[in-house]
């Protein structure tokens, strides 16, 4: 009999290789070091006839528990993994042979049943049954089946079935039941597991998603450790984050390049359509190419499920909002070779900040095609238009309480009503084929192109507070669009040497970025009075003291190659990877290459873990980056052009993921040098030299735990001391060497708590409150003030509709406030003229229906 703990069990897998006999791994000679977590994803299930299998075991199965009614909620969907989630939340065990379950979905639960009735609504339609063996024991039976011809009566049995399988498990490509991800694709491009991983990632589930009351992209990372999405405040025109105290411009979909390289616009995601945010911290190059030495964001795309199955939500909110999405997915055929999922969205709503917008709509359709079971293609199309305002900063001296006049509120906006004004929209077709040759080695290709376009007319500070309350503005209109092609080719294959044994990746990528900056500046009207503006004044366009014209191009093409060696306990990762990088920049107006430059670069990384056998991972890991410049030396030095910086991180850390349970904790420390950066050159000021370099180093402490069945906690601090380490100073004596960097906190912290109830007169109520603590950060680049620390609460409320009335099966209602208390809080400077406000206490009502 095999132990299959609900701790290891999860949902439909990527691709439809769940419903298949599949050869399962081998199992090495570290395999008892796994225990039972292990035993869940990788075991033999080759069962003699009559064996039986524990689907859900508890150590101590309560005895009351069939007696006892009590409040389920399993999803619908595979059996497998509902009646592993169900035996948990019961306190019982429930064995079957395998074959029994494989490819049988139930309907799910949802309401207030004795453990008796619950099987049996569970079982609905699988043509099993639950039959007690004991206290708090059950052993499933298939019901008899006539044979055709038959006389009534004469049925037999179902056989007992021997199969080779591949047990039910969460994919580092699918959905995750709860809060804890223990598989990621974004730090090997494989289906690796996070403890055998060298280098520190984040993973925010859908759930975990829901339950914060995401609604911005940037919201769902923000409690995690060292990454800092807040940084531009109260906007939701686009997503910046900064992981490790650097900007990381670098997002991913699926894998794949998600902006076009040198685009000038803003562009905010679409969350609802998200599976799970992975963050992948420091360099990253050995896998993806030139990227910023913080690290990416790759976003998981919701994908097709084999079962029937949707989500309606109304959501209405602060600031005139009401929002209706809508998620529905299933298979278009009988013989499931043809799967669909439909994600679509629509708001309208004003934002956070006063005469500004935040309206959107979203639609991504999804078709999967699996003629065997070996074989897939998605083919996924998205199109998403904003109408939301990136506003402009504002002085430090109007909002950090020095003004006789208080201070400027935080809603406060600095243009007019009648002139500014923003839209993004993109539109892209992308698919994902992969095959299997055998169960040894498969080959995978993702492809997308993408289409972005935004349109902006604003108008921006031009000046500190006039006397004392007036401010000079500028307006800007501009126009950035252009498109991006990006391909991914891979080839994974497992092979042994002795007692190691080996998953080899090659791979070969190639990506096309085109980006148009028509943008066009010129002198605006004053604002009167920031602390009591008064609006209406004409903005004359016809007179401008710059005009940009621009266009980009970029090409990437590179080669690389992965090995993960594992040897009993020891995982040792080892990458490497050659780009070549060729960028013009042209100047449409006069048709002449400002920029024609080919750069290449080799790198690489190389980690090793160890995973005991209760679950303590130590790890070390070293990794490289690149970021191609533009630029040139002096004709002194040559007019030699520049070289790409590089970004260089030794990491160590130790992960833990207790065998059995929903918990995953990491501590990592790290130092990350960014390097060959311009500086001013000593000899000719007129130029730059690259000389300077950048050292961020520091502590994180991430986890994701479940303290009881009902309550989970997510926490998560870091320290980092980041500080410019290598600067020329210019003949005046200004240099920031050793100088902090400005939006980088050297602490932060939060905490989120979640507890659901499930007895008594709260049951089917669910609370989460968090707490975000961002510590002072400088606030230019000659560190002259600080922008002070602040905390801010968030709170949520969800109920179980059904159980008020049994009638409302499938709904419930919730509630999120984020800034609960309202707190006053300037977000960051990046100049005493230049600062971003934070936001305001929002809440967001939502009603629900799951089926």
């Amino acid at each position: 009999m095999f132990s299959l703990p609900s701790s290891c069990m999860a949902h439909t897998p990527h691709t439809a290789h769940t419903a298949r006999a599949v050869r399962p791994a081998p199992l090495h000679a570290h395999a008892p070091r796994h225990t039972a977590t292990a035993h869940a994803v990788l075991i033999t299930l080759a069962l003699a006839a009559g064996a039986m299998a524990p689907l859900g075991v508890l150590a101590q199965p309560t005895t009351q528990a069939a007696d006892t009614a009590r409040n389920f909620q399993v999803p619908a969907g595979p059996l497998g993994a509902a009646l592993t989630v169900f035996a948990a939340d019961a306190g019982i065990s429930i064995s079957a042979p395998p074959a029994l379950v494989q490819n049988r979905n139930t309907p799910g639960l949802n309401g207030r049943y004795a453990v008796d009735e619950a099987l049996v609504r569970l079982l609905a339609g699988s043509n099993l049954q639950a039959q007690a063996a004991g206290p708090g024991s059950y052993v499933l039976r298939a019901l008899p089946v006539v044979a055709p011809g038959a006389a009534a009566g004469q049925g037999a049995p179902l056989g007992e079935v021997r199969v080779t399988a591949q047990a039910e498990r969460e994919s580092a490509w699918g959905p995750v039941g709860g809060y804890v991800a223990r598989r990621a694709s974004t730090g090997t491009k494989t289906d690796a597991l996070l403890v055998e991983t060298p280098q520190s990632i984040s993973v925010v589930t859908r759930e975990r998603m829901d339950d914060q009351g995401v609604q911005h992209l940037g919201e769902s990372m923000r409690y995690l450790a060292n990454v800092r999405p807040d940084s531009g405040g109260a906007q939701n025109a686009a997503t910046n984050v900064y992981i490790r105290g650097f900007q990381s411009a670098d997002f991913y979909v699926d894998g794949l390049r998600y902006r076009p390289l040198g685009f000038f616009g803003m562009m905010a995601e679409e969350p609802y359509g998200v599976e799970r945010v992975e963050v992948f911290k420091g360099p990253t190059s050995g896998l993806y190419g030139q990227s910023n030495p913080g690290g990416i964001v790759n976003l998981v795309s919701k994908q097709p499920t084999e079962y029937q199955r949707g989500q309606i939500e109304l959501s209405p909110g602060t600031d005139r909002r009401m929002q209706l999405a809508a998620d529905v997915s299933g298979p278009v055929n009988e013989d499931k070779t043809l799967l669909y999922r439909m994600v679509a969205l629509g708001r309208k709503a004003d934002a956070v900040i006063d005469h500004q917008k935040d309206d959107r709509v979203y639609l991504a359709p999804t078709i999967r095609w699996q003629p065997d079971a070996r074989t897939s293609l998605d083919v996924r199309t998205v199109y998403q238009k904003n109408w939301a305002l990136a506003s402009t900063n504002v002085p430090w001296a109007a909002v950090n309480g020095s003004s006789p006049y208080g201070r400027m509120p935080m809603d406060r906006f600095l243009g007019e009503p009648g002139f500014d004004r923003e839209t993004q929209e993109q539109k892209s077709l992308a698919y994902e084929f992969r095959h299997e040759f055998n169960d040894d080695w498969s080959v995978r290709q993702n492809f997308r192109y993408g289409d972005f376009d935004n349109h902006e007319n604003y108008l921006a500070r031009a000046s500190g507070l006039v006397n004392g309350t007036q401010l000079l503005r500028n307006y800007q209109l501009r126009h950035a669009y252009g498109d991006v092609v990006a391909l991914d080719n891979h080839l994974l294959g497992r092979v042994k040497t002795g007692a190691a044994e080996h998953q080899l990746l090659v791979g070969l990528d190639y990506s096309r970025s085109h980006t148009i900056r028509n943008e066009k500046w010129g002198v605006g009207p004053v604002l009167d009075n920031v602390f009591a503006p008064h609006y209406g004044a004409a903005v004359d366009t016809s007179v401008y003291t710059s005009w940009v014209n621009a266009s980009t191009r970029t090409t990437q093409t590179g080669v690389y190659l992965q090995d993960q060696i594992k040897l009993g306990g020891w995982v040792l990762t080892l990458g490497g990877r050659h780009d070549k990088v060729d960028t013009e920049v042209q100047d449409r107006w006069t048709g002449e290459f400002t920029t024609n430059r080919s750069w290449s670069a080799t790198t690489g990384r190389a980690g090793l873990n160890y995973v005991f056998d209760n679950g303590l991972a130590p790890y070390v890991g070293y990794s490289e980056s690149f970021t191609p410049v533009t630029g040139a030396t002096s004709p002194a030095r040559g007019s030699t052009s520049f070289d790409p910086e590089t970004g260089k991180q030794v990491e160590v850390g130790i992960k833990y993921q207790p065998p059995g349970q929903d918990s995953f904790v990491t501590l990592a420390a790290f130092d990350l040098r960014r390097q060959n950066v311009s500086t001013i050159d000593p000899d000719d000021e007129r130029y730059n030299v690259q000389t300077g370099e950048t050292r961020s180093r520091g502590i994180e402490l991430e986890g994701v735990l479940q303290l009881t069945r009902q309550m989970r906690v997510a926490a998560a601090y870091s320290y980092n001391d980041i500080v410019v380490t290598k600067d020329n100073a210019s003949s005046s004596g200004y240099t920031v060497q050793g100088k902090g960097l400005f939006k980088a906190p050297a602490h932060m912290a939060s905490l989120w708590v979640d507890h659901r109830f499930d007895d008594g007169v709260l049951q089917g109520l669910g609370v989460g409150l968090g707490a975000r603590y961002t510590g002072s950060a400088w606030g230019d680049a000659l560190n002259t003030f600080k922008v002070p620390a602040y905390t801010l609460w968030d709170l949520s409320l969800r109920y179980d509709l059904a159980q008020a009335d049994p009638r409302w099966k499938g709904w419930t209602a919730s509630l999120n406030v984020r800034n609960l208390t309202n707190r006053y809080y300037v977000a960051s400077c990046f100049f005493a003229l230049a600062c971003n406000m934070g936001e305001g206490r929002t809440a967001v009502a939502k009603l629900a229906y799951q089926w």
